[in-house]
């Protein structure tokens, strides 16, 4: 699902040396972790879901995903909004990669199986600051339940 995000940061740092993680990929963290802590709850599980989709997303050894996280955590911590974030992605992103972000957030926020009125709010707020649809916000939301159902089954 996340193969062209993937491919498409990767590509991002071209044949500079990277210092610290991409910009684009610690904003994506960052408002992950934003919609983690949104029910002021963050349980194992929401965690263990956190690093198994961005250690997959990004194909990050595990001593990268928590370089990217402590960089991402620092930052959410700092942030005053929401627009620091989304205009890296804004910039950064096509149309396609922007739903399969919204996608990942809606995978955090049924992580815990237990969705609030704060993670919906959030999720809105971020896709519309992307420019995700409602329509298409709302489907990526109905495929990560089904998605969900199916594997409490």
């Amino acid at each position: 699902m996340f193969d062209k995000l993937k491919a498409f940061l990767n590509g991002l740092g071209g044949e500079t040396e990277k210092v610290g993680p991409d910009e684009t990929a610690v904003a994506i963290v960052a408002l992950a972790l934003h919609v983690t802590h949104a029910d002021g709850v963050v349980d194992a599980r929401e965690r263990e879901v956190l690093e198994t989709e961005i250690r997959s997303y990004f194909n990050l050894s595990r001593g990268e995903y928590e370089e990217m996280l402590a960089v991402a955590e620092q930052q959410e911590e700092s942030a005053v909004d929401l627009f620091r974030f989304t205009s890296k992605i804004n910039r950064a992103l096509d149309e396609r990669q922007k739903t399969d972000f919204i996608g990942l957030l809606w995978q955090i926020v049924h992580a815990d199986d237990r969705r609030n009125e704060l993670e919906d709010h959030l999720v809105w707020r971020i896709a519309e600051l992307i420019g995700v649809s409602g329509r298409v916000r709302i489907e990526k939301r109905q495929e990560v339940e089904r998605q969900t159902k199916g594997q409490d089954s």
